[in-house]
């Protein structure tokens, strides 16, 4: 995990009304962290010109998707289907549409520790299979870790209000007394996640080598209120 980069937005307002004087600092704090989740998605398709031989296919070749998964470390259970549906396969032939069948699709997903290990065994199993499918990965951060950089954002940008604060008073000769309000929790101050990306190189060897899954950022802000000594 690399070391934050500070985002400092430097707002802040010294109030003086009758009887109050106070300090109004907005502190921030970021957080840059690879994703530790994976999401493989596959896309299965079957066309036939009946129906139920569409659905039937496509689940015999899901089967052999499962096993393939399973075979690969992934449990049964944790191999979910996220989509499917079945339509009439209409093509454009001879300046027309012409009713060839039915396709029938099917979406499945599985998340997985994001490890160059786990990719690698995941392309390898698709690169010796004759199942003809369609797949992707994406990139998360689990719910237990956006809780740590959700905690560890409040921290930062806390300690970077009370840091501008500090040096606030002393340039206008105050002295900070007792916090009065802390504020927090408007849409405009939510965590921003940025979107993982996914980049694919040369093949060699080592089927994951070619990825260089992108890191995340989030950010969040507070706050607070002093009064001035």
């Amino acid at each position: 995990m690399k070391q934050f980069i500070a985002i400092l937005i430097f707002s802040a307002a010294v109030f003086s009304q009758p009887g109050e004087r106070t300090l109004e600092v907005k502190g921030s704090g970021s957080y840059t962290t690879i994703p530790d989740l994976g999401v493989l998605t596959i896309d299965a398709t079957v066309v036939n010109p009946k129906f139920a031989e569409a659905v039937k296919l496509l689940n015999q070749k899901t089967e052999l998707l499962i096993t393939q998964l399973q075979m690969t470390g992934f449990k049964k259970e944790d191999i979910k289907t996220t989509d499917f549906n079945v339509s009439k396969n209409v093509v454009w032939e001879n300046n027309s549409n012409i009713d060839k069948g039915y396709a029938a699709r099917q979406t499945i997903a599985v998340e997985f520790p994001n490890t160059k290990e786990k990719i690698a065994a995941i392309i390898t199993s698709f690169m010796g299979s004759e199942n003809d499918v369609r797949f992707s990965f994406q990139f998360i951060v689990s719910d237990e870790k956006a809780k740590q950089v959700k905690n560890e954002l409040l921290d930062r940008a806390v300690k970077d209000a009370q840091s501008k604060a500090a040096i606030l008073a002393a340039a206008a000769q105050q002295k900070i007394g007792t916090v009065k309000h802390i504020l927090y929790g408007t849409m405009a101050q939510t965590p921003v996640y940025q979107t993982a990306m996914l980049k694919r190189g040369a093949a060699d060897s080592d089927q994951a080598s070619g990825f260089d899954v992108k890191e995340v950022s989030f950010s969040d802000e507070v706050t607070i209120v002093w009064d001035l000594k």
